[in-house]
């Protein structure tokens, strides 16, 4: 335990109930590995690969997820170096934990429909802990995840020590606050102080269960506050927001959850029921690699329906419901999908923007330091583009940028990376490619555009070529760092530049 862990400290007599439970589950070899793992700031990709590889479910799971919507990556996954490189060592690390100690504590033999029930909750809560820390633009989401998943895991410890602990008078399901207030009763303390001290116990990271040990706390900060707090805020809220979709109250948990989500994630109402459309539309995959019916769509519908309404009653003075409102309405729920995968992108050519590009680039870099394999970069620079503009006018010469942007995607790999640098420049980005390899590719490219490619305008025809300048990394050239290398493949161009266009170089 590090030396500046919060002491958390239970009664004697129930700390010795769970040391003794013979029903409390143990953590299996490869979730230990992990949790090692994930507290090792010097581990590298080729670690983290052996110890997920290890287990041919997990190495599944980990691509499932890279490739589902939580990500909404462009190309397919289809290795686990992929995912491990795009994903991030930390995020890798952190989506194993969540799979692997989800599948220790459900594979036992007291299923029941309280453990369903507690399990559709948690991940209930993780879901939405990760989207608020989304909205607000959070670091580490798996954390989030990881860490709202983990929050009631003193539910379970109680009920392996006493499978009655929580049975009222009438036999009934309880209320989460419901329970907190029994156990603080019969216990001195919640669930919350129990899963945090469980989890320190197992050695998991102390912001996780530092954060679990203050998960029932009230308090409610803005979108301005640190992220420390905005962190601790999402695992609060999580909790409650899902049992929106759990009970049969959501009209009222709805209205009672409302100005906190505004406050914190700063939305109006209208946004409102985009975040619970949010919502709805991931829990069908995570349901799918957790093997768990979180909600069906029925339910899924009522709540969207429920938030709807609410809405509707808040503003029923100063808005008509009509055909015309349910359209827009619809319109900008369309538009909200859209919008996380239209930030990475050029809005003229829909290629990825030169900001989203660079970060690409910086992780296909350290890979390929880390693995001693080749990359590849050019840069493809219209020639004479200003003429066009001037002599066809901008939209011509708008309409030559995106045919050009299309023909080069349509012949590149699957997985190589064409982005929109500046006005009139294009990058490319071809990773495991010599410069061999790339050359000959865009030789071939280059002769294919020289000779095929036309823009018909009224009347006159434009004719456009471009100038390609390469440098290839961990292939002749080894250089210190991004800058140096886009560098070289800038200097490559203009020397085709300095030559007559219409070519290509290599540094």
């Amino acid at each position: 335990m590090p030396d500046n862990a919060p002491v958390i400290d239970l009664p004697a007599d129930l700390r010795n109930m769970i040391l003794k439970c013979p029903a409390l589950p143990s953590l299996p070899a490869v979730v230990m590995k992990v949790i090692d793992a994930s507290k090792d700031p010097d581990i590298g990709l080729a670690e983290v690969s052996d110890i997920i590889s290890a287990d041919p479910a997990l190495s599944a799971k980990l691509l499932k997820i890279a490739n589902s919507p939580l990500y909404s990556l462009r190309r397919t996954i289809n290795n686990l170096r992929e995912a491990l490189t795009l994903l991030g060592l930390n995020a890798s690390l952190t989506i194993a934990l969540s799979f692997t100690l989800v599948k220790s504590l459900k594979d036992d033999k007291a299923e029941t429909q309280d453990r369903d029930i507690f399990w559709r909750r948690s991940l209930l809560s993780a879901v939405i802990a990760r989207h608020m820390g989304y909205k607000l633009g959070l670091p580490n989401l798996e954390d989030l995840f990881l860490t709202s998943l983990l929050q009631d895991i003193g539910i379970l410890v109680l009920e392996c020590i006493d499978t009655e602990f929580y049975q009222d008078n009438n036999n009934e399901p309880m209320g989460h606050n419901d329970r907190i207030l029994l156990e603080e009763k019969k216990l001195s303390v919640d669930h919350s102080t129990i899963g945090a001290w469980l989890l320190q116990s197992w050695n998991l990271p102390e912001k996780l269960y530092t954060v679990i040990l203050h998960s029932h706390e009230a308090r409610i900060y803005d979108a301005g506050a640190p992220n420390a707090e905005l962190f601790q805020q999402c695992i609060n809220l999580s909790s409650n927001i899902a049992d929106i979709w759990l009970s049969e109250q959501q009209a009222d948990l709805l209205r009672g959850n409302l100005p906190h989500i505004k406050a914190i994630l700063k939305i109006e109402d209208s946004e409102f029921t985009e975040f619970i459309d949010d919502i709805n539309n991931l829990l069908p995959d995570v349901s799918s690699l957790f093997e768990i019916t979180i909600s069906s769509k029925e339910a899924r519908d009522r709540v969207l329906d429920e938030a709807r309404e609410l809405l509707l009653e808040r503003n029923l003075k100063v808005i008509k419901q009509s055909e015309q409102d349910r359209k827009q309405l619809e319109a900008m729920e369309e538009k909200h999908k859209d919008l996380e995968d239209e930030a990475r992108r050029d809005p003229l050519t829909d290629l990825f923007h030169r900001k989203y590009f660079e970060h690409l680039l910086e992780e296909e870099f350290e890979n390929a330091n880390l693995n001693r394999w080749p990359l590849t970069v050019a840069f493809i620079d219209l020639d004479n583009f200003k003429e066009v503009n001037d002599e066809h006018g901008h939209l011509i010469g708008d309409q030559v940028l995106r045919d050009i942007a299309s023909f080069f995607s349509n012949h590149i790999r699957q997985t190589d990376i064409l982005a929109r640098y500046g006005g009139d420049e294009f990058i490319l980005m071809l990773p495991g490619s010599t410069n061999e390899v790339a050359e000959t590719m865009l030789t071939r490219l280059l002769k294919e555009l020289r000779n095929g490619y036309r823009k018909d305008t009224n009347p006159s025809t434009v004719k456009q070529t471009v100038s390609i300048g390469l440098a290839t990394h961990i292939d002749g050239n080894d250089f210190d760092n991004v800058k140096e290398f886009l560098n070289a493949a800038d200097e490559a161009l203009y020397k085709v530049k300095e030559t007559g266009r219409d070519n290509l170089a290599s540094y």
